[in-house]
């Protein structure tokens, strides 16, 4: 009698097992770094991206995020491949010195002020040119967006119209090729992430800052500090991110999984960010012109910044020359694709 209660018993939890649905089994979460505050926008695009991943895939895949960051925004690709979390995104400023591509997209004069445009020109570019070329360790890359141009702001009275105005002050400046422009102009620069440009600003330890786009002049609260901001038809700079995945965890998907982030991710990913920053951008620009004068750059400004910025582009595509690729053909097709996709200019 024992002997049958127990294969009965057996029996019974076998055929639980083999009715239960598959799906709640194969749910998978995939613990999203965000380094910016829950107020930025990108949350909110995060989140509508969480939501076409977890309905494309019928419920079997779960985008969560991290509470706060896992990591400061340098570090935060090494966390990822650590398992510190699953994914995230990354500044491609610093990106390690064996995946230059991105970096076509931060050579100067490239963005016209329409972040979605020149999101999937980045996206097209580094398909076109690096993808082969370019191995990421640790992560899998599903995509790359960009943000706007980086604004080049005053915080005292006196406005930017020549090198010498420049040269003559301390100014904020993310690190890469914007920071190496300001130096070949003899700028004194104070680097760091975004994210900590309140502390710098507010402290008085610079007297202008460049390289964050107007909106999150707003959004880091230094509004009240700045004075005036030239205005520029193209950006000496704009930063773009990089989005990727933990490679363990991505090999751990299922081929359909993978499909679901793929077809998510790349051109579908760029445009959906692109424009939640270009519509940022235009907001953010208009809200912060009540306060702040705009100022067109002066002739003078504008020779010496372009004199500045070909040592910049001459080292890049010395660097990418390495890998096989010709860089000088990759940054006019991506400034071409810039020019054909733009329909707005926000700088």
């Amino acid at each position: 009698m024992i002997v049958k209660s127990m294969k009965r018993t057996l029996l019974a939890g076998l055929s639980v097992a083999l009715l239960s649905p598959l799906s709640a089994a194969a749910e998978t979460k995939i613990l999203f770094n965000i380094f910016v505050p829950p107020s930025h926008f990108y949350w909110d695009v995060m989140r509508d991206w969480a939501t076409q991943v977890h309905d494309k895939s019928d419920g079997r895949l779960t985008i969560e995020f991290t509470p706060k960051s896992v990591a400061p925004p340098p570090k935060v690709m090494d966390a990822v491949r650590k398992g510190a979390a699953d994914a995230g995104f990354l500044a491609n400023i610093y990106l390690g010195p064996k995946n230059p591509g991105a970096h076509v997209g931060l050579m100067p004069w490239v963005h016209q002020g329409d972040s979605e445009a020149t999101s999937v020109a980045l996206w097209n570019t580094y398909q076109k040119y690096f993808s082969d070329a370019e191995k990421w360790r640790g992560v899998h890359l599903l995509g790359m967006y960009h943000f706007g141009g980086g604004a080049l702001c005053s915080v005292t009275d006196e406005k930017i119209e020549s090198a010498e105005d420049l040269s003559s002050r301390k100014v904020w400046s993310l690190k890469g090729n914007l920071d190496k422009m300001l130096k070949n102009l003899n700028v004194a620069t104070v680097n760091g992430p975004a994210v900590q440009i309140h502390e710098i600003v507010s402290r008085n330890v610079v007297e202008a800052f460049t390289g964050i786009t107007y909106d999150s002049v707003l959004q880091f609260k230094i509004a009240s500090y700045t004075k005036s901001c030239v205005q520029f038809e193209k950006s000496p700079f704009s930063i773009n991110f990089s989005h990727f995945i933990n490679q363990r965890v991505w090999d751990g998907l299922s081929p359909e999984d993978q499909q679901v982030l793929t077809e998510l991710s790349g051109e579908h990913l760029a445009r959906m960010v692109g424009a939640k920053v270009t519509e940022q951008a235009l907001a953010g620009r208009d809200e912060l012109g009540q306060t702040v004068e705009y100022i067109q750059p002066s002739d003078a400004l504008m020779t010496s910044l372009q004199e500045a910025s070909k040592p910049v582009v001459d080292a890049w595509i010395a660097k990418v020359a390495d890998m096989g690729v010709d860089g000088q053909a990759a940054l006019d097709f991506m400034r071409a694709e810039v020019e054909r996709l733009s329909t707005v200019n926000a700088n």
